[in-house]
């Protein structure tokens, strides 16, 4: 038998080699000349840019040219430094680095936490105050008319924040997933606005015991919340309460659907008409999500500043649901028909997570019977809604 030609063997994979990449589609790239001219110019040329592009630096900064210029104003007197170089990075690239969060975090932490903390302090007290009886009252407001829910005040989630593995921390915040995170939980207005946060419970932590020991749980459990009086729902002096979904436990002042399937038609329509209340902090979480990109993959950063960038993030949503400005992103419409796009663009995001069942209830029979009543009002002709029947059946 004659030796291989080796030659000719290299000679045909080559051949063939260069029919593949002769196959392959070229690939359409495209890079817009504000940022070529960034590489050269520095962060001073592309901010200068994105102005003459308003739909971009929408798209780029999550909002539009006049809340940025509105979030600088009010911020410049906390971030504006020494003049210690011959060109300082300006109050203007400070926040649009923060905003969009493009360079590592080791050369962007001091001015990352310089510009949070100045967003907190400016912001915070105004968009995201400590609720007060009145800010309850508004919410039951809101729930009776739009969600058709009677004294309810809000609806609570939580979610796991995925983050890098804190220094020494060991397992403190290794969760049930298998992976690091600190917990961010809340309670939401009918707005898709929080109402009340609480964020940095370690990820380790019994999913079932981090409502009861977050400072809403807290004040919920005591009584120190400031709810309104109960109030007549029906035939019956009902108390104020927020809905959750079934992980969380059934409380007096938490309401949540009835477990199984094979319900009674009156449970279907209770857990319909919770469902449709609740579904507001579903809502509240996606599009945050969708606003601002960091909550889709861990943050890579400190403990402290993570909870920095997690409180910030919080107050800048609710400050741009006052000015309205969605940035393309939309909710579930009121009718259930449509559902928000921010489910597109969160899907497959691994940076938030749900919580799993939280714990168990010694106030059982009393919360019971809250339910009940309200069951009993959601199927009453004073109670009920014309579509109702129409969405469980």
């Amino acid at each position: 038998m004659p030796a291989p030609d080796r030659r000719l063997i290299t000679k045909i994979l080559i051949l063939r080699r260069l029919r593949r990449k002769l196959k392959r589609k070229v690939r359409a790239a495209s890079i817009r000349p504000m940022f070529w001219n960034r590489v050269d110019q520095g962060d001073s040329i592309l901010m200068k840019e994105l102005r003459e592009d308003p739909h971009y630096h929408h798209r780029y900064f999550r909002m539009n040219m006049e809340n940025f210029d509105e979030i600088l104003m009010l911020i410049t007197g906390e971030i504006t430094g020494k003049m210690t170089h011959s060109r300082p990075i300006s109050v203007e690239e400070k926040l649009g680095i923060t905003l969009s969060y493009r360079i590592s975090p080791s050369a962007v932490s001091k001015i990352l936490r310089e510009v949070l903390q100045a967003i907190v302090k400016i912001f915070g007290h105004i968009h995201l105050p400590p609720p007060t009886t009145d800010q309850w009252i508004t919410n039951e407001i809101g729930f009776r008319t739009r969600w058709n829910f009677p004294n309810c005040v809000g609806a609570v989630d939580g979610k796991h924040c995925r983050i890098q593995a804190p220094n020494f921390s060991g397992s403190t915040y290794h969760n049930y997933k298998g992976f690091f995170s600190i917990v961010l939980m809340a309670v939401v207005d009918h707005k898709y606005k929080f109402s009340a946060v609480d964020i940095g419970a370690s990820g380790s932590q019994s999913d079932g015991g981090v409502f009861g020991r977050s400072e809403i749980g807290k004040r919920h459990e005591n009584g120190k919340l400031g709810l309104p009086e109960p109030k007549i729902v029906g035939p019956h002096l009902q108390p104020h309460v927020i809905v959750a979904d079934d992980d969380f436990a059934l409380k007096p002042y938490m309401m949540k659907p009835f477990p199984g399937k094979f319900l009674t038609l009156e449970r279907r329509i209770y857990n319909y008409r919770l469902s449709r209340a609740r579904n507001v902090s579903e809502n509240v979480f996606g599009m945050l999500a969708a606003r601002w990109r960091i909550f889709h993959t861990p943050i890579v950063a400190s403990l402290d500043l993570t909870r920095l960038v997690i409180n910030a993030a919080v107050i800048l949503h609710n400050l741009l649901i006052d000015k309205q400005d969605m940035n393309t992103i939309t909710a579930d419409s009121d009718d259930g028909n449509t559902t928000g796009n921010w489910r597109e663009t969160t899907t497959g995001d691994t940076g938030m997570i749900s919580l799993r069942q939280q714990g168990s209830n010694n106030r059982r029979l009393e919360a019971v019977l809250v339910r009940d009543r309200f069951l009993e009002y959601f199927n009453s002709n004073e109670g009920s809604v014309s579509w109702q029947m129409s969405r469980i059946s």
